[in-house]
């Protein structure tokens, strides 16, 4: 089994904390933004990763891995049974999927795609020196076309952080009355919503090595300590402190 990624992804890491949490043995494979349009399109209909590989069966976007992984391998299941809570479930993560994962990796690249160094470790931590260097010579045109795809102006990234904050006050919500998103039980929507915010907060057991890179960017510090205490925050620390 085989997970193509970029190796930063909070997209990637909602897959991989459901392949870890289940035990299962898998072979990461990190692929070269740009380049990586020409690999995924082998397998699926978009150009967007994570991608699983089992067999001859291709699997494309962490929620449908998730929803494959939950039926192939049942053990330590994450997904609710009953109707209600499903359905609770899959709007909920569906919801912060967008409001979260979308919004905070565009306030970001807004301000780290002036940093080269940065965005290389961020796409390219375990691949050759080789391939570094073709990122490196890649950049001016990978950098205006993720711009281009995830930040688009100002305005945009300033409605991103409203939409941000608004979906922040509704988790806030939910947590301040019980331990988890679906009540006093663990799920993939908790799974889903801390990855998320992993970006964000930067949890110690978080599989990427965040702490070999610092930050470069003194607004992108700044945000990061404007959250630090935040409610959320501490519970997605918690999140990843008793089940990563």
């Amino acid at each position: 089994m085989k997970l193509l990624v970029f190796p930063h992804s909070h997209y990637y890491e909602k897959a991989r904390w459901v392949l870890d949490h289940k035990n299962i043995v898998y072979d990461p494979i990190a692929i070269m933004p740009g380049l990586h349009m020409i690999t995924v399109r082998r397998y699926g209909k978009r150009t967007s990763v994570p991608v699983l590989l089992d067999g001859n069966d291709a699997i494309q976007g962490s929620s449908e891995i998730i929803d494959y992984l939950e039926d192939k391998f049942p053990d330590n299941k994450l997904t609710p049974t009953g109707a209600e809570q499903l359905e609770a479930c899959q709007a909920l993560e569906k919801d912060m999927d967008k409001r979260l994962g979308e919004n905070i990796r565009q306030i970001l690249y807004a301000r780290l795609l002036n940093y080269p160094d940065y965005i290389r470790f961020c796409f390219t931590y375990p691949m050759s020196g080789l391939k570094k260097g073709l990122f490196t010579f890649m950049y001016p045109v990978l950098k205006r076309k993720i711009h281009d795809t995830y930040v688009v102006s100002d305005e945009k990234v300033a409605k991103a952080q409203v939409e941000f904050d608004e979906a922040l006050a509704d988790i806030e919500k939910i947590i301040s009355k019980q331990s988890y998103l679906l009540g006093d039980t663990f799920t993939r929507a908790d799974t889903s919503v801390a990855s998320m915010l992993s970006l964000l907060v930067l949890p110690k057991e978080h599989p990427f090595p965040w702490a070999e890179k610092e930050i470069p960017d003194a607004q992108i510090k700044a945000l990061h300590d404007s959250y630090a205490k935040h409610p959320v925050a501490e519970w997605v620390r918690n999140i990843y402190c008793n089940h990563r």
